[in-house]
């Protein structure tokens, strides 16, 4: 396919090859391709780099031979061809024009211009949680989820405030309500996703059995980072056990990105599979399935964020010897005691290895 304008301008701009080039596009327009196919069929087409843009801002799409569709805006030497409404196409031919050129940016324009409007009349039709949907969508096309942020009235470059969420939806509802006022919400896969274009309160109300992951600040235009981001800082965090703040570290209720660091890599790397092949996790796993298991692990999960026994008890409000005696017992289980050198920290690990492979859901 690539460079086969070239082959048939070789021949000369006769009939047959005139019409095998009107019939690459018609199977465009009948496979209801969208702009990014476009894009990019007509750039393996031409055997160079073409794109489109509205006439009203300087970048587009652009897509190359060998390139993924990206953004990019047209050299001043590209022939450039008005593609109704208000939209643009360009061919980054340079030096001589081949015979066929002027039939490919007039059948290019067509097929440009029937997907534009296909993609138009979709995204007019989507209510405002859709539109969301879209716009968090790092699979979509591009122009798409920029038409759903125009819908939703969200400026591209109007930094946004993104927080993924899971519970009730009854709960979720509360949670809104105490989240500022918000630009827009829906569910998306197992979450919920929040937009406001204020930052979250650190002192948000999580209702009881809700956790939160709330990503870095970014740019509307890049809402499918943000949520993906939220996603996976959603993942870390535990279920409320209070509806109203402040929430310890160890509680986990709402997880912010930004303070991961490293641990925020292994959210993509490790597989459910292999994170059940840990014999750390096999042994909170077993203490989780006895009698008093939710309140062990609870219990580990303050020891492992705090500096001492006593300071873990005054968490918890139980009295230091209560807590020495299940970590004594967890201990057993475990394999290692947690006064050995940097076992708190092997301990914490496990436990967010757990967290993580029994959010897999989210990811």
């Amino acid at each position: 396919m690539y460079g086969l304008l070239l082959r048939l301008s070789a021949l000369d701009a006769d009939a047959a090859s005139a019409l095998r080039v009107i019939g690459f596009f018609d199977v465009l327009v009948e496979q209801g391709a969208a702009v990014d196919v476009v894009l990019q069929r007509t750039a393996a087409l031409a055997g160079c780099a073409v794109g489109l843009r509205r006439t009203d801002t300087p970048q587009g799409r652009r897509a190359d031979v060998n390139t993924p569709v990206h953004d990019g805006t047209p050299p001043i030497w590209a022939r450039v061809r008005p593609v109704p409404v208000d939209h643009e196409i360009w061919l980054e031919r340079f030096g001589t024009p081949l015979p066929l050129d002027d039939l490919l940016l007039e059948r290019f324009a067509l097929t440009t211009s029937v997907a534009l409007s296909r993609r138009q009349r979709d995204v007019e039709n989507l209510d405002d949680a859709s539109l969301l949907r879209l716009a968090v969508d790092a699979t979509a096309d591009e122009m798409r989820r920029r038409r759903a942020l125009v819908r939703l009235g969200l400026p591209p470059t109007g930094l946004v405030h993104t927080m993924a969420a899971e519970g009730a939806p009854a709960l979720i509802d509360k949670l809104a309500g105490s989240a500022g006022p918000l630009l827009a919400r829906a569910s998306v896969g197992m979450a919920h996703a929040l937009v406001s274009a204020c930052p979250f309160a650190e002192d948000l109300s999580v209702p009881v059995g809700t956790r939160v992951g709330i990503a870095s600040p970014h740019p509307a235009a890049s809402l499918p980072t943000a949520w993906r981001e939220a996603s996976i800082a959603l993942r870390f965090a535990l279920p409320s056990r209070r509806d109203f703040p402040p929430y310890s570290l160890d509680e986990a209720v709402a997880v912010r990105y930004p303070a991961l660091g490293g641990f925020g890599a292994l959210a993509e790397r490790m597989s459910p599979e292999a994170i059940n092949e840990v014999a750390d996790v096999q042994a909170l796993d077993e203490l989780a399935s006895e009698s008093a298991g939710e309140e062990v692990l609870h219990t580990l999960e303050v020891v492992a964020s705090t500096e001492s026994m006593r300071r873990a008890a005054t968490i918890l409000h139980l009295h230091h010897n209560s807590v020495a005696h299940r970590v004594t017992r967890a201990e057993k289980v475990l394999g290692f005691s947690l006064g050995e050198p940097y076992a708190r920290s092997r301990l914490m690990l496990a436990l967010v290895l757990r967290r993580l492979r029994d959010s897999a859901g989210f990811a």
